[in-house]
C-alpha cells in the first residue's frame, strides 16, 4: 500500500523518539545502578545504665553495637579486629578486639614519633558528621599502640591536623598473646562537643589497624571505610545513638 511521503516522515521520528527515550531510560538506570551510596559504613552504638569499666573483659560489653574489619595477611598470620561501641550520658567507649602479626612498638611517649607504626589501633571521628574534605575543628584523631602510648591530633581551621592537640580521653591496652590484644577507650562528650541524645546524635568515624612484621619491617594498615587519605572526614562511616538494645 502506498505511503504519502509525511505519514513515512512522522512514524520515523515517532521510532527515532521512543528509541532515545529508552536509551536514555536504559543510561540512567544503569548510572544510578552503578552510582555507590554516600555513606556505606554505619555502627549503632548502644545505650548502657552502668560505666564500662577499661578492664578488658569484653564480656561486659554484651549488648555493643559491633563492627568487623580484616586486613592483608602479614608475615603468613591473619589480621582481624572486631570493634565494640556503647555510650552513656559522660562517655563514647569503644573496645577493639584485634588479631594481628606478632606483635611489636617501640613508642612510649606521648606524641612519639612515627607511633602509627607500632601495632595499635586509630579512632578518627567527625563530631558534627558534616563531611568535609579538610581536618576541621570538629574532627579528631587517636593512634593508641599496644604499649598504651598514644599520638592524637584534632582539626584547624585551615584543614590541617594539629598533634599539639591533647586530648582526654581514657585507654587501656591489654595483650592477650603474641598476635592478639585488646584495646578499650572512654571519650569524653566534652571532648566530643556535641550532646548524646538517644535516636538524635550521629557521629562520623573510621576505625583503623596499625601493624608490622618484626622481622621483615613490613607495615600494614586498614580500616573500616578504605581511606586512602585517613584525615578526610568525607570517608568516614556514621555512629548513631541508640537505646538500650532489646532483650
Amino acid at each position: 500500500m502506498y505511503q504519502r511521503p509525511s505519514q513515512i516522515t512522522w512514524r520515523w521520528f515517532l521510532s527515532l523518539f521512543i528509541l532515545i527515550i529508552l536509551l536514555l531510560a536504559t543510561g540512567m538506570f544503569i548510572a544510578g545502578a552503578e552510582e555507590p551510596s554516600q555513606v556505606q559504613h554505619k555502627v549503632s552504638a548502644f545505650k548502657t545504665d552502668i560505666p564500662i569499666p577499661l578492664d578488658s573483659d569484653l564480656a561486659k560489653w554484651r549488648g555493643a553495637g559491633v563492627v568487623r574489619l580484616a586486613g592483608k595477611p602479614l608475615a603468613g598470620h591473619p589480621r582481624d579486629a572486631a570493634v565494640y561501641a556503647l555510650w552513656d550520658k559522660e562517655n563514647l567507649y569503644l573496645a577493639f578486639d584485634v588479631h594481628s602479626s606478632k606483635l611489636q612498638a617501640r613508642v612510649r611517649e606521648r606524641d612519639g614519633d612515627k607511633l602509627w607504626e607500632d601495632d595499635g589501633i586509630e579512632i578518627l571521628i567527625d563530631a558534627l558528621c558534616d563531611r568535609s574534605k579538610e581536618f576541621r575543628p570538629d574532627d579528631f584523631s587517636y593512634h593508641i599502640n599496644i604499649l598504651n602510648a598514644v599520638y592524637d591530633d584534632r582539626g584547624t581551621p585551615s584543614g590541617k591536623a594539629d598533634p599539639r592537640w591533647n586530648g582526654s580521653a581514657r585507654h587501656e591496652v591489654r595483650i592477650l598473646d603474641d598476635y592478639h590484644y585488646v584495646v578499650q577507650v572512654a571519650i569524653p562528650w566534652a571532648e566530643i562537643g556535641v550532646p548524646p541524645v538517644e535516636q538524635h546524635t550521629v557521629l562520623g568515624i573510621d576505625f583503623g589497624v596499625n601493624g608490622k612484621d618484626p622481622q621483615s619491617g613490613v607495615y600494614d594498615y586498614f580500616d573500616w571505610c578504605g581511606l586512602k587519605v585517613f584525615h578526610d572526614p568525607s570517608g568516614f562511616g556514621q555512629l548513631f545513638l541508640e537505646g538500650r538494645p532489646s532483650q
